[in-house]
């Protein structure tokens, strides 16, 4: 009887201890991030300065006018990961967000239109270590799982895109497919993203989003505390907005 007594005390401290774990997870943490449904819109303050004197963009090899490099803008740019959670025993799901506009890259097009130019490297990179999701200890377990210290970046190279159509009116939406290598946490694999792109003159816009697995690329599943359980795949999407410059 005595050994029941004692018991029925600590219960309740566990009881109340994972009732406040739950709550904070669900007033505090618990979040419903939206994946983007669209390619950024063309700023409008980047098309007026390339019409402007003396702003006109140049090819990025002189000797080859049709061919023009795209360079990302970061701080009008980001990459992000949106991630499954569950709470422990409960299964209430939420959406985690984390991004960062440490992102930097190049794309060769063809000086009309989205098509790739050959004989020329496209890719971006993004830095991980500041990865931000406004969760301090979330944001801890990401730089942890992906070993920013040794694998401080993620880069994709393209290698083709497909289903670009030239009769599509300039700054008008697009889809798009684009293919290539992921270089991730020590890993390369060959990936394609589902791109939402524009363009209008020297600037151009996307949305790239890419679905996997975490063993994809050898990244441990994450927790948060020991209470929040994390879903096995996870999705990143890349807002772009590029533009060509001399």
């Amino acid at each position: 009887m005595f050994v029941r007594r004692a018991f029925l005390p600590i219960a309740g401290l566990i009881i109340v201890a994972f009732v406040a774990a739950a709550a904070g997870w669900w007033f505090l943490i618990r979040e419903d991030n939206q994946l983007a449904t669209s390619a950024p819109s063309i700023p409008s303050d980047l098309v007026d300065a390339a019409t402007t004197p003396g702003g006109a963009a140049t090819p990025s090899d002189p000797d080859s006018g049709d061919v023009l490099a795209f360079r990302v803008i970061p701080e009008r740019s980001e990459a992000a990961y949106f991630a499954g959670e569950t709470l422990a025993s409960i299964g209430v799901p939420s959406t985690a967000k984390g991004a960062t506009n440490e992102i930097e890259g190049e794309f060769h097009l063809t000086r009309d239109g989205l098509a790739l130019a050959e004989g020329a490297t496209s890719s971006f990179t993004v830095q991980l270590a500041n990865l931000v999701s406004g969760e301090g200890r979330r944001d801890n377990r990401v730089r942890e799982a992906l070993e920013v210290q040794r694998y401080p970046s993620a880069t994709f190279t393209v290698s083709s895109v497909s289903g670009y159509d030239p009769a599509i009116a300039e700054g008008e939406e697009q889809s798009l497919a684009l293919t290539g290598t992921l270089d991730l946490h020590g890993v390369q694999r060959e990936v394609t993203w589902d791109v939402l792109a524009r363009r209008q003159g020297d600037v151009f816009t996307a949305l790239a989003t890419l679905n996997f697995r975490y063993s994809d690329f050898n990244i441990p599943l994450l927790n948060i505390g020991g209470f929040v359980a994390v879903e096995e795949d996870v999705t990143l999407q890349v807002q772009i907005v590029a533009q060509a410059g001399g």
